[in-house]
């Protein structure tokens, strides 16, 4: 099964106070992102990454262009459909943190996978492994308030993790994280991967994955390298 983007522009609309302003986010970008396959991409603020990833999860619609979920088109598909997909197959993982502040942080892990076809005792068993590997176990029951910035964000990994996806779009994951935590995330995702999960990270920086990936640089809503060596951009 792949994810597919043929093509693809996105352009936003902007509202100011004397007319309206287009601002492309992606311009004319083909890409196939594999089963299996690691894609870092890198690049400075605004040069896209975020929006690509909010278009291989299907939570923006191109402007034009195509993208193609295994035999799913995003364009053509009912919104049903696409969500279905999405809530099944993609665990993302968005640069903002957003938790609910009245659930526990294994509440806030569990409640937005209960469409699952797990048994709450599977997902609370799966949850708690994650949490051990982050560092987090003993933290299920406090609360996002009482959490560091690092510790939320690392909440949010294990929610979108927790369902065992097919792909995994990671956007700056380890920011704002310590050494020890960074390296968690990173060598949770690579098990993940080892596991057959499709990943594709965004970052701002220069980062080792800790094992066989492809690397893009990103620059103006364009991909203008890919290899097997990660370069400054």
């Amino acid at each position: 099964m792949s994810i597919k983007l043929i093509s693809v522009t996105k352009i936003y609309t902007v509202k100011t106070s004397e007319n309206l302003k287009y601002i492309t986010g992606i311009k004319e970008l083909s890409i196939d992102i594999n089963e299996g396959q690691y894609i870092v991409v890198s690049g400075p603020t605004g040069s896209g990454k975020s929006t690509l990833l909010s278009l291989m999860g299907g939570i923006l619609k191109p402007t034009r262009g195509e993208i193609v979920y295994h035999n799913i088109h995003l364009s053509s598909s009912r919104d049903e459909k696409i969500s279905r997909f999405r809530e099944v197959y993609i665990g993302f993982i968005p640069q903002n943190i957003i938790l609910n502040a009245n659930m526990t942080v294994a509440e806030n892990i569990i409640a937005p996978n209960g469409f699952l076809k797990k048994s709450l005792k599977s997902l609370k068993s799966e949850t708690e492994k994650i949490l051990e590997k982050l560092g987090l176990l003993n933290k299920k029951n406090w609360f996002p308030p009482e959490l560091s910035g690092g510790e939320r964000r690392k909440v949010m990994v294990a929610r979108a993790l927790v369902k065992n996806p097919l792909y995994i779009f990671a956007d700056e994951p380890i920011s704002e994280l310590d050494p020890e935590s960074r390296d968690a995330v990173l060598d949770l995702l690579r098990e993940y991967h080892e596991n057959g999960s499709g990943i594709v990270l965004a970052t701002h920086s220069k980062i080792d994955v800790g094992t066989k990936a492809d690397y893009y640089i990103m620059r103006n809503g364009e991909i203008f390298f890919s290899g097997d060596k990660q370069k400054e951009w």
